[in-house]
């Protein structure tokens, strides 16, 4: 008992982490696609970043739009869309009340109490926008050409020849045009009024900085003699006007047009200056030598310099000025004390393209491949939270769990390497060396004593798993081998390559290596390889855009699925059999009747081509891995339907030990499957309790036996209602199974 309130205390942290405050945006604050259980991952960092004026929010742009963050906890509130693409700009107006994001087709105003969209202010590439001091205008600095540098969270050196750039000047309440600044002769990158709103700046491709009279539009000053110019701020005071261009800072006196300094030491091109609250300390980011520096505003010496970054995207200081927010290319957000140059916290749920997902074993956890990242992600699947992230230098192409769920296998891109993880702990257990090239697929055999790996050399090596030994090398005569996969029962290997030129299917015996059969029938190269659960079928997919399901005894083309418009990356059975689901870079995912080879259903929610398909192993969940940085899960439920309770299913050997392990689904509506071991036969209870620690619901199971009780046929079952028979609300729930003198607790997540 005395172990309670530590217990709750675990249970309300989690609930501040899935449970958004009340004001955002109606029951769908994260804007989930319909069919969705959950998000993980929040996309792919975008360029812009900023605190709203009280200091109690933080909104990141992303390719989804724009989240906001709790300032003071770090947790995400909402995710605000539709947005138009690639957003590259995001500012609180002076009350906090709108929320504008831009990308190059136009602008967007969101009311930040609501999350609601207020407003589209239609302008073709925009750059960069500023409010006035009192709220009322909002203005917008335009470009016509280089629209990709921008949108990628990186500048070209080669911006002199863009056309015309433009400045408009919009009215916030009306949301209409109030005027029309012309004169750069090249685009427009940063705009920034004076804090007392009487003048207006300009600056980008055409080597100026102009300043206008705000309230007759007239131009009042030129500043000349630079090169290109990223960015422009206004000291807090008004009397320094800060710009960046090339390696160089300059600050200006805006009143007179008389340049008071220049900061020099940077070894890159200077994107982003911004002055702190107070005016003290002036803040800059470089794409070349990818480091923030921080320098006193008014001496102009070097305080502090900021490493261990990419290109850094977006830089903004806290109101107070106690935290500068970082936003860089490896898809993690730093917030740094800006005082001390130390490092406070580290915001690292943004990814890069997902290439694969991959569950374990029991389903509890899932992993993610990140394309151009040197990482593995461990996710929670759960409740969703990122549990480990395996860094890999060599590059990560692929990865396996083994039968028992104990080791994840990698292959490496850069370093010709397979790497063997606990996949528990996270640490590396051996390093497999004999590819002479990039690794691009991993599987272990049903019985995980061996572990097959191919790659860009075209051959396929097994390896012994428990010595680490290369027990065969297959030479597949074929380039590029992308895909690899043993049959159910371990006998034989299918292979796949990706290059145009091939465009089949090898099957081999998995002991000797000798070439089985050639499956002929795809016109382009083969992404993807799948066996049925029953070892009938193969499904394989590629460059065409077609999948063909192959009887493996006859080798026999059994029926050709069309319907995606590009390349299908991957595709999976469902446990059963019944299902077949297939991902492709048309952003859809398909499920086939895998008995007909009709189609089923189309699931669609990814805003970029989908790379990858798992499901669980109960079949109640499909994860789906996007270019889009994120991961959905999948609510399977309306596809497969799940076998009615009957019997208990006993393993012909016996568990170790007692443990409660994964529900299913989860999160879940109404109902969720609790899955759970025995080690000896004993008396079963579950309990499930609140955050609160107040009892819900009992249930007794009874005199159980030794076994494993897995499957939704012989699992528990919580229909999510309470001791009374009342459905209970949306929130964390805790389940707890005595088994005996065993204690074991659960969290687990209802949804409505």
């Amino acid at each position: 008992m005395k172990k309670r309130p530590l217990f709750n205390a675990a249970l309300l942290l989690v609930t501040v982490l899935l449970v958004p405050d009340s004001h955002a945006q109606d029951d769908n604050p994260f804007n989930l696609p319909e069919g969705v259980l959950a998000r993980l991952g929040k996309g792919r960092i975008g360029v812009g970043m900023a605190y709203s004026p009280d200091g109690t929010r933080l909104a990141v742009a992303s390719n989804l739009g724009i989240w906001l963050y709790d300032a003071r906890t770090g947790t995400e509130v909402a995710l605000l869309t539709p947005h138009m693409g690639w957003l590259h700009s995001v500012t609180f107006s002076p009350d906090g009340a709108t929320l504008a994001g831009v990308d190059y087709r136009g602008i967007r105003l969101w009311d930040t109490a609501s999350g609601t969209l207020k407003t589209t202010l239609e302008q073709p590439e925009v750059a960069s926008v500023a409010f006035s001091p009192d709220g009322t205008t909002l203005a917008s600095g335009s470009f016509r050409e280089d629209v990709t540098t921008l949108t990628s969270g990186t500048f070209s050196e080669d911006l002199h020849g863009v056309s015309d750039g433009e400045i408009r000047l919009w009215d916030i309440a009306s949301g209409t045009l109030k005027t029309t600044l012309e004169g750069h002769t090249g685009g427009v990158y940063s705009v920034a009024f004076s804090p007392d709103g009487t003048t207006f700046v300009s600056a980008g491709a055409d080597l100026t900085v102009r300043l206008w009279d705000t309230v007759s539009g007239n131009l009042k000053t030129t500043l000349e003699d630079m090169s290109v110019v990223y960015s422009v701020a206004f000291s807090p005071d008004g009397a320094t006007l800060a710009c960046a261009s090339e390696e160089t800072i300059r600050l200006w006196n805006p009143n007179n047009g008389t340049l008071k300094t220049s900061l020099k030491g940077h070894k890159g091109s200077v994107y982003i200056v911004v002055f702190s609250p107070n005016g003290t300390t002036l803040a800059s980011a470089s794409g070349g030598d990818e480091t923030i520096r921080l320098w006193d505003a008014v001496s102009g010496q070097l305080k502090a310099t900021l490493e261990d970054m990419s290109v850094v995207y977006s830089v903004a200081f806290s109101p107070d000025g106690a935290t500068l927010a970082i936003a860089s290319g490896d898809q993690t957000i730093r917030l740094w004390n800006p005082n001390n140059g130390t490092l406070k916290t580290s915001l690292r749920d943004y990814a890069d393209q997902v290439s694969l997902v991959a569950f374990s074993p029991d389903g509890a956890t899932l992993a993610s491949v990140h394309m151009y990242g040197r990482e593995i992600r461990l996710w929670n699947a759960n409740n969703g939270t990122l549990k480990i992230i395996l860094e890999d230098p060599g590059a990560v192409y692929s990865v396996a769990f083994s039968p028992d769920g104990a080791i994840l296998a990698n292959g490496g891109g850069r370093d010709k390497t397979v790497r063997l993880w606990d996949a528990v702990s996270g640490q590396l257990k051996a390093t497999l060396e004999g590819h002479t090239s990039g690794v691009y697929a991993v599987v272990f055999s049903p019985d995980g004593t061996a572990l097959a790996s191919a790659g860009w050399d075209g051959t396929i090596l097994l390896w012994d798993t428990d010595s680490g030994t290369l027990k065969t090398s297959i030479e597949s005569d074929m380039n590029q081998v992308y895909a690899v996969m043993f049959s159910p029962d371990g006998a034989t290997l299918a292979s796949t390559s990706r290059e145009r030129g091939d465009s089949t299917v090898r099957l081999w015996d998995a002991d000797s290596g000798q070439l089985k059969a050639t499956l002929e029938g795809h016109t382009s190269g083969v992404y993807a390889v799948a066996f049925s659960p029953d070892g009938t079928a193969l499904a394989s997919a590629g460059w065409d855009g077609t999948i063909l399901l192959w009887d493996t005894d006859s080798g026999q083309l059994k029926a050709t699925l069309e319907g995606h418009t590009l390349a299908v990356r991957s595709v999976a059975f469902s446990p059963d059999g019944a299902t077949l689901a297939s991902a492709s870079e048309d952003q859809t995912i398909r499920l086939w009747d895998t008995d007909s080879g009709t189609f089923k259903t189309s699931l669609e929610g990814h805003i970029g081509p989908v790379h990858s398909v798992a499901f669980s192993p109960d079949g109640a969940t499909l994860a789906s891995g996007s270019w889009d940085g994120t991961i959905l899960l999948w609510n399977m439920s309306p596809y497969i339907t799940p076998s009615t309770p009957t019997a208990v299913e006993l393993s012909p050997t016996l568990p170790t030990h007692t443990s409660l392990l994964a529900n299913f689904p989860n999160p879940f509506n109404p109902n969720t499957y609790i899955s759970y071991q025995l080690h000896a036969p004993t008396h079963v209870r579950l309990t499930i309790y609140d955050i609160r620690g107040a009892l819900i619901r009992e249930i007794d199971l009874g005199y159980q036996q030794a076994g494993q009780y897995l499957t939704s046929a012989s699992a528990a079952q919580w229909d999510g209602r309470d001791q009374r028979g009342q459905r209970v609300a949306s929130g964390v729930y805790v389940c707890q199974l005595q088994a005996g003198p065993v204690v074991h607790r659960l969290k687990m997540l209802l949804v409505k």
